[in-house]
């Protein structure tokens, strides 16, 4: 028997010197490498210590795989309209960020931020440029149309001023379509629906302005047009934590010159449609909507849609699965302006 031990006969156990000292330099090793683990990764850069970010899957030369890695101000969370990493060549090795990616034109993308980076059921990727902000006067005109020589088209959907709980299931029906949209908020409909705007903006949907209360704004004094429109920036950035559109249409399609100048002057663009499903007739059908919204489609056409519409909602898998079989992009009013 070896110095410093004893032999168990069945009584306690006697723990030794020699094993207190080999459990406290255990310890004392596994402290040491916690620490050191802990310096290592506070060296690596942000993106690098992101964890559920990283996304492996990106086919380069050689059947080489590349990390696709977040660089500082970016985001990779797929929010409520999805994300895929797309599947190309890069001309470099290692680590790439999406921007290096767009620029490469591995995306069919067009601007960022990456967050709101959608993907179809089928796959195929769809970026969804930034929404412009408001930031000085804009020429004045209405806007009608998109870009005609690519087929992609604008769902669009206006919402009253008051409580619309059936918004609900136009935003979470838009989500499991991963069909992009702009929605035209009401600052009255904010404040009546604050989690649905919050849901709407973290879903990645374009948000753009539809007046605070949808008065006739030909009836409205030049200040009363800008309370309408400063009310409803004021409401979707206090509730929503994010700027408005600088998108707006006008309810009723009540417009005329003199609106034309004001609403154009405080930093607006007119969005007005090509095609009117006028799904919030009560005698309007499920099939007309449908119909309305895809027959005869063309590239660059604003749908216009209600949020509360009663058979818009039904209508809403239809009118997606049709377009698309039809060859056209979903994607918002800031998408189909660009050329």
């Amino acid at each position: 028997m070896s110095p410093g031990h004893r032999k168990n006969t069945g009584g306690p156990v006697l723990i030794t010197h020699r094993d207190v000292t080999g459990k406290a330099f255990a310890l004392l090793l596994i402290m040491v490498l916690g620490v050191l683990a802990v310096n290592v990764a506070q060296q690596l850069p942000p993106e690098a210590r992101s964890g559920g970010n990283v996304v492996n899957a990106l086919e380069a030369d050689g059947g080489r795989i590349y990390s696709l890695l977040p660089v500082r101000g970016e985001r990779l969370e797929g929010l409520g309209l999805g994300y895929m990493v797309p599947r190309g060549r890069v001309e470099r090795g290692g680590p790439v960020s999406l921007s290096t990616v767009r620029d490469s034109g591995l995306l069919r993308a067009y601007s960022v931020p990456p967050d709101r980076l959608a993907s179809t059921p089928e796959g195929n990727c769809v970026f969804l440029p930034s929404s412009p902000r408001v930031d000085g006067p804009r020429p004045a005109g209405m806007i009608h149309h998109g870009c005609r020589s690519q087929r992609k088209v604008a769902l669009t959907f206006d919402t009253t001023e008051v409580l619309e709980p059936e918004s609900r299931v136009i935003i979470e029906t838009l989500t499991a379509l991963r069909a992009p949209a702009t929605i035209f908020v009401c600052g009255g409909w904010c404040h009546a629906n604050p989690e649905l705007l919050r849901m709407a903006i973290d879903h990645g949907f374009e948000i753009a302005s539809h007046s605070y209360n949808h008065p006739y704004f030909t009836r409205l004094s030049d200040a009363e047009i800008e309370w309408q429109l400063r009310s409803t920036e004021n409401a979707v950035l206090e509730i929503g934590g994010a700027p408005i559109a600088a998108y707006f249409r006008p309810p009723y399609g009540d417009i005329d010159a003199r609106v034309e100048q004001v609403v154009c002057g405080l930093g607006y663009d007119i969005i007005y449609w090509s095609r009117d499903t006028s799904d919030w007739k009560p005698a309007t059908v499920q099939s007309q909507i449908r119909d309305r919204a895809t027959v005869g489609t063309r590239g660059g056409d604003i749908i216009l849609m209600h949020t509360n519409g009663t058979y818009t909602s039904q209508a809403l898998v239809e009118i997606v699965n049709n377009l698309r079989a039809d060859g056209f992009e979903l994607t918002t009013v800031s998408g189909v302006l660009q050329p």
